[in-house]
């Protein structure tokens, strides 16, 4: 496809950015591959600079995925971007009929595709915006003690994730890899960077919302996700910033 841009974010993950780069340059050989380097002190600038048909920008110090992205979207010459993380690799993937997607439904802005973890498992990759209740669950013993409550089980979308056959609308995606309607920028603005890390993409989701675009889960796709997210369980930098995203996208709705 010769109207997309894909856009990566690293900083310090040489061996995974090499898969994400290969798997693209394979499946999309059409496409513009934008790599932004978040401050990389392991070799990775070293391989960008050999790698042929990559667009870099190397930045001086680690802003975060969202203003990164936002340096990115400047530079893409393509009427759709897609985010693509740097531990994320595509397998399977019909560009052709998702960009016709596009073209047939003007009022769709986001399109995920489907992500799975390198086990196979399907990843809960989309959901429906995040409630006190939600959080609270998610982020407590609760969530131990009461693993399958059918309300939280909703809130993960899990039967969409797990049944659908065909696209499907849903409020909000993981942008581990989704595909964006550039235009939409226009009216949504760029991504947030009072964000540094998590929420981004919720919020991203809620103003294309907003201005009367829809988030589509794409289920005939297959990108592999390692997603360890560096929050989990740990007490530090990671989660506090993860606490304020949450805060920050209650405070904007």
């Amino acid at each position: 496809m010769e109207d997309l841009s894909v856009v990566i974010v690293t900083r310090n993950r040489l061996d995974k950015l090499k898969r994400c780069v290969a798997s693209v340059q394979e499946k999309l050989p059409k496409a513009q591959v934008i790599v932004i380097d978040n401050g990389s002190t392991d070799g990775t600038v070293v391989f960008l600079k050999g790698c042929h048909n990559v667009k870099t920008n190397f930045l001086v110090s680690n802003v975060g995925p969202a203003a990164a992205r936002n340096v990115a979207i400047r530079e893409s010459l393509r009427s759709y971007i897609m985010f693509l993380d740097d531990d994320a690799w595509i397998s399977k993937l019909n560009i052709g009929e998702i960009k016709q997607f596009f073209i047939d439904n003007l009022t769709v802005g986001i399109i995920a595709p489907r992500l799975l973890y390198p086990n196979l498992d399907i990843q809960e990759s989309v959901r429906s915006f995040p409630t006190v209740p939600f959080l609270l669950w998610r982020g407590t013993f609760l969530r131990k003690v009461f693993p399958r409550a059918k309300w939280y089980e909703k809130s993960l979308l899990l039967d969409v994730i797990n049944s659908a056959s065909k696209p499907c609308v849903v409020e909000w995606a993981i942008s581990a890899c989704f595909i964006v309607r550039k235009s939409i920028f226009d009216l949504t603005g760029s991504f947030d960077d009072k964000y540094f890390i998590y929420y981004e993409d919720a919020d991203m989701c809620y103003r294309a919302k907003l201005n009367g675009y829809s988030v589509y889960y794409w289920p005939d796709a297959t990108i592999y996700h390692e997603y360890a997210r560096s929050s989990a369980n740990k007490i530090g930098l990671p989660l506090m910033r993860h606490i304020l995203s949450i805060c920050r996208f209650f405070w904007k709705r």
